[in-house]
């Protein structure tokens, strides 16, 4: 799989994760063809994603998405149109990539589009599964065999980052006008949207930042337990899965240490840290 610096791969690199992040971290030792697999992965689920962002008219959002499925049609029939699903056809035949996982990818942008709250947890569970979730499960048919054993874990583990990185953006995604933390847990702490959107940070704020972190480090825990129910030669290899976990629990403790000031501020691993999780993960499993 060639890494030629033409002017599509330039934009698949812009695309995709960055150096030095924490999924640059947790695919750093993976083999080559595999790590640009995965590297186009991530530039496909960002170029969908963007499309929330970048686009005002949600119509025109709406028809962005459309021409997206079609181009996901497109692209396991071997006729793919764009630079980031032309470099992903070679890998749906070599890993036997699962249509429908990009598909739920697409269909959780859609979901963003018609909402910007999430009532309760099965309502923003339901999202997590559609788009880290089915993310983390394309990822898992690149590094290992597709079983069920793997498909569950990786889903776990894809719903757990999910869920850590918007407690994480809290603050960033309220600027935006969106709250994805469900308001009936809101309710529970006797928030309202308007403190999140205000930027209010209180007693009470704390304590439901509290209360979403430990769901959080549930969630790791589920994912932690699937994978320790894995034989060796799949725990080796979804290492990465690991890594990629381990740097979001290891932030989400930086968070909690700093007193939950996601509304102002934002905070991040030291790129020494990161290679030392991932180093230790990788080596020691």
């Amino acid at each position: 799989m060639s890494n030629t610096h033409t002017p599509s791969s330039q934009y698949r690199q812009e695309k995709s994760y960055k150096h030095g992040s924490s999924a640059y971290y947790a695919y750093l030792f993976v083999p080559e063809d595999k790590r640009l697999v995965i590297e186009n992965l991530y530039a496909f689920l960002h170029e969908v994603t963007d499309i929330l962002y970048i686009t005002s008219d949600s119509s025109v959002a709406r028809i962005k998405l459309a021409w997206w499925k079609e181009e996901v049609d497109k692209l396991f029939h071997g006729k793919a149109e764009h630079p980031i699903s032309q470099a992903l056809m070679e890998a749906v035949k070599t890993y036997g990539l699962s249509q429908q996982y990009f598909l739920y990818m697409i269909e959780s942008v859609e979901m963003d589009l018609s909402h910007n709250r999430y009532l309760d947890w099965t309502s923003l569970k339901n999202f997590c599964t559609m788009q880290s979730g089915a993310f983390a499960c394309l990822i898992a048919q690149v590094l290992s065999d597709t079983t069920e054993t793997h498909i569950r874990f990786a889903q776990q583990m894809g719903i757990a980052v999910q869920f850590a990185n918007l407690l994480r953006k809290l603050g960033e995604d309220a600027a935006q006008g969106r709250i994805y933390i469900p308001m009936d847990f809101l309710r529970e702490h006797q928030l309202k949207a308007a403190d999140i959107l205000n930027g209010k940070y209180s007693d009470e704020f704390k304590a439901f930042m509290q209360a979403q972190g430990n769901r959080a480090h549930g969630l790791f825990s589920e994912a932690f337990s699937l994978y320790a129910s894995l034989d060796n030669a799949s725990k080796k290899a979804l290492r990465p899965c690991i890594i990629r976990a381990k740097l979001s629990v290891k932030l989400l403790k930086a968070i909690e240490k700093d007193q939950w000031r996601v509304l102002d501020k934002g905070i991040s691993l030291s790129p020494l840290s990161k290679l030392f999780t991932a180093a230790k993960v990788w080596l020691l499993g």
